[in-house]
C-alpha cells in the first residue's frame, strides 16, 4: 500500500472517531480564533542555537572522526487554522543560567553557541505567546525544553509517563528542573488507532495533516510528529530517536562511547528498536522526510523561519 494510500484510509477511520483531545484553554481567546480562521496551514523551522561542534562518530555508530558537525537546538512553528503550534521550544532566554548548574565536564560535552531564542524571533515579525495555542514536547530534555520558561502561560502537551520521569527520575544533564518549573502542562493521550505502523497516535486536528506517534525509547514518552503539508510534502519529526539522519539511513544506534561518558538514552534496546523502525519506514517510502531534531543538514531542506512552507 502506497504511503498516501495509507494516509486516505487514516483520514477516513479519523472521522469516525470521537476526539482524543480537547484543547479547550487553548482556544480561549475569541481574538486568536477568529485570526487562524483566515490562517493557512504552513510550517517554519525555528533556529534556536546550534552545538559548538563535534565529530560525527561521536554522534552514530560509524560516522566520520573527520566530519565535525554542528547540531542545531530549534522548535517546529506550526501554524494551522485551528490553532497555532510549537513543537519543542529549543533554547530560550534562560538557558544560560540553567545549564550553569551542570558540571564543568557536562558544559563542555553539550556546549552551545548562538543562541536566539524563538519568541525573540517571533516578536521581530509582530508575534507574541498569543500567536502559540499550544507546545508539544518530543520529549523533556533540556534541549527541547529551553525555551518552556519564556511561554509561561501557553499550554504545554506531554506524554504523563513523560513529564513523570522528568519530575521524579530525571538527572542532569539531560534534564534541567530549572526550565520545567512553571510550565503549564496538560496531559497528551494517545490512542489506538495505528498509522504507518505506529499503534498509539493521535490526529491532533482530525484532518490528517499533523499526526503524533509513540517514539519511547529515548526517553519515556517521547513522540514524534508527521507532518502531512497541502503542498503533497511530508515530513517525519523523529526527537531524538537519532541524532543525526546517518542513524536512520544506514540503521545504526548512538556510539557505544556515549553510554560511557553520558548516557542519553532512556532504553538503549527499546531506542535502537525506534530507529529500525524508521530506518524500515523511509525505505519503504522513500519520498517521505526523516527529520531528526538536531541534524543540521537536514533541516536547512526546510523551511527557515520567518519564511515558511505550505
Amino acid at each position: 500500500m502506497t504511503y498516501k494510500a495509507q494516509l486516505t484510509r487514516f483520514i477516513a477511520a479519523a472521522f469516525i472517531l470521537p476526539f482524543s483531545l480537547v484543547f479547550s484553554s487553548a482556544f480561549a481567546s475569541a481574538e486568536q480564533a477568529q485570526s487562524n480562521t483566515q490562517a493557512p496551514f504552513r510550517i517554519s523551522l525555528i533556529h534556536t542555537a546550534q552545538s559548538t561542534g563535534s565529530p560525527e562518530a561521536l554522534l552514530v555508530e560509524g560516522g566520520s572522526w573527520v566530519k565535525i558537525r554542528k547540531l542545531v537546538h530549534g522548535s517546529l512553528l506550526i501554524e494551522h487554522p485551528e490553532g497555532n503550534l510549537l513543537f519543542d521550544t529549543g533554547l530560550g532566554r534562560q538557558i544560560d543560567q540553567a545549564f550553569a548548574h551542570n558540571s564543568w565536564w557536562q558544559r563542555q560535552l553539550f556546549a552551545y553557541e548562538n543562541v536566539n531564542p524563538a519568541l525573540d524571533q517571533m516578536r521581530e515579525q509582530g508575534l507574541t505567546e498569543r500567536h502559540i495555542s499550544a507546545i508539544i514536547l518530543s520529549h523533556l530534555h533540556w534541549d527541547h525544553t529551553g525555551g518552556l520558561p519564556d511561554f509561561p502561560n501557553t499550554p504545554v502537551w506531554v506524554q504523563p509517563q513523560g513529564l513523570d520521569q522528568a519530575q521524579h527520575r530525571a538527572h542532569r544533564p539531560a534534564f534541567l528542573p530549572e526550565l520545567l518549573e512553571n510550565a503549564q502542562w496538560s496531559e497528551l493521550v494517545l490512542s489506538a488507532q495505528p498509522y504507518l505502523g505506529f499503534a498509539q497516535t493521535l490526529d491532533i486536528y482530525q484532518d490528517g495533516r499533523l499526526i503524533l506517534v509513540d517514539l519511547s525509547g529515548h526517553s519515556e514518552g517521547q513522540v514524534g510528529l508527521f507532518v502531512n503539508l497541502d503542498s503533497g510534502r511530508s515530513l517525519f519529526f523523529i526527537g531524538d530517536s537519532s541524532w543525526v539522519i546517518e542513524g536512520i539511513k544506514n540503521n545504526k544506534p548512538r556510539p557505544s562511547i556515549v553510554d560511557l561518558v553520558s548516557p542519553v538514552d532512556w532504553s538503549r534496546v527499546m531506542n535502537d528498536y525506534v530507529i529500525e523502525k524508521i530506518h524500515n519506514l523511509s525505505v519503504k517510502y522513500p519520498d517521505l522526510v526523516i527529520v531528526p531534531a538536531h541534524d543540521e543538514i537536514v533541516a536547512g531542506s526546510i523551511a527557515l523561519f520567518p519564511q515558511y512552507e505550505h
